[in-house]
């Protein structure tokens, strides 16, 4: 026998404590006289939806949501719970942001697979909605509690948690793409392609060139099996039914595209050309429309700016006024272009300073076209651009504007906390240190203790776990 109030009791004491009677709150709150009667007297009494709860809680000028801990044994008040009521308030709860009743709602759902249905497509429709937040949590409940692992919906959710989960914390990036992962050939086609792209993007950003490559081919393979089979269809619109996030066409592009870009980081660059050339010219893809030849044509420019990059990869210096033309008449592709050259600047040990003074290295190189790539390969690029701007400002006995980028590199690797480009840049930093000013080594000291206690923190919480 529990001793906590129930949600009648607790409305009748704030109507008694107010001097409210039945038809003056009746009055009051817009509900029928008769309705709040049945509602807090009946035997048994009638159950309170939660758009009437709303308005008694208004009515008593309480804070919307103030009932809600008390309303979860409204819904969930004998084996057989009420469906429609436990949705309408589990919306509610999303839609004003009471996260924990959401939390304790399916916690208790739980024990009865027969509700997994429901709660996915709860979950679904609050995603549409764009409510991610609470959104996840009815992901998360489908991923701990579905046993059929290769079930659709827990594809879909893994899925879609992957993807609410990527940001800019590569560490937590590799973990959600890791997670992710075996689930990928378990989605609806069309979400496949849309989750393979981003894997593919998640891991070019970690700088697993191998993985990116896997990928990038799984995209492909998939691309064009959807492409031959579509066309059979001899519909007006092969794509059509298709819900995936972008043209059938970017997908196939991308899939050589990320597949060339990884192999280039790898020094394969015959394989990446060959590479660039299948995404060169796609006028031949079936069913483009006006969003489709958009997307057929930043590919062009995209081969043509990776011919570029190839070729100065491999030495050719005499390229650059041409590729410098190329940047002026394409300002987007400045950012991961000017990373390319100055690479290849120190690889090959030509001068730059020219093309540094045309296009200085900046937050507003990162900032000019933040939606024309995905935001955590910009971020990539900008972090990768300023390492190699200080090894090639240090190699041309540049020291002190070298350190400077190099601490700014290194304040940035750990802001993204990536592991791979701050172990890349404290042995460099070492083999400077005797040319350091001293306000310089304490900016570097004062970032190292960060790095101990954030290590630290990390050590702790694994621990607990």
């Amino acid at each position: 026998m529990t001793n906590e109030p129930t949600i009648r009791s607790v409305i009748s004491r704030q109507l008694e404590r107010k001097g409210y009677s039945l038809h003056s709150f009746s009055h009051r709150s817009g509900i029928n006289r008769g309705t709040l009667s049945a509602i807090l007297n009946g035997n048994p009494p009638k159950p309170i939806s939660i758009g009437q709860l709303d308005l008694i809680t208004e009515a008593l000028e309480q804070p919307i949501g103030r009932y809600y801990p008390l309303y979860i044994e409204e819904c969930i008040d004998s084996g057989h719970p009420n469906r429609r009521r436990l949705k309408s308030f589990m919306l509610r709860c999303a839609e004003i942001g009471e996260l924990a009743c959401i939390e304790q709602v399916l916690s208790r759902l739980a024990e009865d697979l027969s509700y997994l249905p429901m709660i996915f497509a709860i979950g679904e429709e609050l995603y549409e909605e764009g409510r991610r937040e609470a959104a996840g949590l009815f992901y998360q409940s489908v991923c701990e509690y579905e046993k059929y692992q290769h079930s659709e919906r827990l594809a879909i959710s893994q899925y879609r948690l992957f993807r609410m989960n990527l940001g800019d914390d590569a560490e937590s990036n590799l973990r959600s793409a890791t997670w992710f992962e075996p689930y990928r050939n378990r989605l609806p086609e069309d979400l496949q392609l849309d989750g393979l792209l981003h894997l593919a993007n998640a891991y070019y950003t970690l700088q697993k060139w191998s993985y990116v490559v896997r990928f990038a081919e799984e995209l492909q393979t998939l691309a064009r099996r959807i492409y031959e089979t579509s066309r059979k269809t001899a519909s007006a619109n092969p794509y059509h039914e298709l819900h995936c996030e972008r043209h059938l066409v970017v997908y196939y592009g991308q899939g050589y595209l990320l597949k060339g870009s990884a192999l280039e980081h790898q020094g394969r660059y015959g394989e990446a050309l060959a590479c660039v050339a299948e995404y060169a010219n796609l006028s031949w893809f079936e069913g483009l429309n006006e969003t489709g030849w958009k997307e057929v044509g930043k590919f062009k420019v995209w081969a043509r700016a990776n011919r570029y990059n190839l070729e100065i990869l491999n030495g050719n210096e005499a390229i650059l006024p041409e590729y410098i033309d190329f940047l002026k008449e394409h300002p987007y592709e400045v950012l991961p272009s000017l990373r390319i050259i100055v690479e290849a600047a120190n690889l090959n040990g030509f001068l730059i300073d020219d093309v540094l003074k045309e296009f200085p290295v900046n937050t507003d190189l990162y900032n000019q076209f933040p939606n024309y790539y995905v935001s955590a390969v910009n971020k990539d690029r900008y972090l990768d651009l300023n390492y190699q701007l200080a090894m090639y400002l240090l190699r041309e006995q540049k020291i002190a504007e070298g350190l400077e980028k190099l601490i700014y590199a290194l304040k940035y690797a750990v802001a993204q906390k990536n592991k791979e480009f701050f172990m890349k840049m404290v042995p460099l930093f070492e083999q400077y240190r005797s040319f350091v000013s001293s306000e310089q080594l304490k900016e570097y000291e004062v970032l190292m203790g960060e790095v101990l206690k954030g290590a630290e923190m990390d050590l702790g919480t694994h621990a607990d776990l």
